[in-house]
C-alpha cells in the first residue's frame, strides 16, 4: 500500500468538489488485520468527547474511541500508516496542503449510536486540514444505517454525499468546509477515523 497510484482518485476529488469517496480502497486481508488489531483492544476504547475540553456529550455522539500513536501497532497498521505517508506526500505536491501530522483513532459506534450534524474544524479553529476515514466493516448492509452524510457547506440542507461504512470504503474531505453527520447505527459500526494536520 505504499505505492501511491492509490491516492490519485482522492486528489482529483479534493482538488475539484472538497471531498472524495474511494470504495474498495484498501485489500481485504489488510482491512480484516485493522479490524482484529482494533478489536483486541476493545477494552481501551473509551467514550468520545466534543472539543479541545472533551465534554462528554453522548446526546450528540455516541461512538467510543481508542487513539493511535503514529508507527504504533501489529502488522496492519503499519501497512496502515506506509499507506499514509504516501497520501501525505501526494496531498502535499499536488495541493501544497503543508500537511505535517495525522492525529488518529479507532471510533467504535454501537447499535444505536451518531453523532449530529458538525465541522471538524469550525472556522479554521484547529489545525485539522483533512479528515480522513477507512471503514472496517464487512458484510454491512443499508439497514444497520451508520451512513455518514456530507453537506453542501452553502445549503446545509443539501445532501452531497451518503456513504456507507462498508469494508474498505475511504472518505476525504476538507474538515473546514463540510458539514457532516453520521446516522444512527442499527449495528455495531468501525473505523478509523483521522486528521491530516498542519503540525
Amino acid at each position: 500500500m505504499s505505492n501511491e497510484a492509490w491516492c490519485h482518485p482522492l486528489i482529483a476529488g479534493l482538488a475539484e468538489s472538497g471531498y472524495a469517496v474511494l470504495e474498495n480502497a484498501f485489500p481485504p486481508a489488510l482491512l480484516d488485520g485493522l479490524r482484529a488489531e482494533a478489536l483486541a483492544q476493545r477494552e481501551q476504547f473509551r467514550p468520545a468527547g466534543i472539543g479541545n475540553q472533551a465534554v462528554r456529550a453522548q446526546a450528540v455522539r455516541g461512538d467510543s474511541i481508542d487513539w493511535l500513536e503514529w508507527g504504533e501497532g501489529g502488522e496492519s497498521l503499519q501497512a496502515f500508516w506506509q499507506a499514509m505517508d504516501s497520501l501525505r506526500d501526494v496531498l502535499n505536491r499536488e495541493l501544497y496542503l503543508g500537511a505535517r501530522e495525522l492525529e488518529c483513532h479507532f471510533a467504535l459506534y454501537p447499535a444505536g449510536g451518531g453523532y449530529q450534524k458538525h465541522h471538524d474544524n469550525p472556522q479554521g479553529r484547529s489545525a485539522r486540514m483533512v479528515t480522513i476515514l477507512l471503514y472496517l466493516n464487512p458484510d454491512w448492509r443499508p439497514e444497520h444505517g451508520g451512513v455518514l452524510q456530507i453537506y453542501d457547506p452553502e445549503d446545509e440542507s443539501h445532501v452531497l454525499a451518503r456513504v456507507e461504512p462498508r469494508a474498505g470504503t475511504f472518505v476525504a474531505f476538507l474538515a473546514e468546509r463540510f458539514p457532516h453527520e453520521v446516522l444512527l447505527a442499527q449495528h455495531e459500526r468501525l473505523s478509523l477515523t483521522g486528521w491530516w494536520r498542519r503540525g
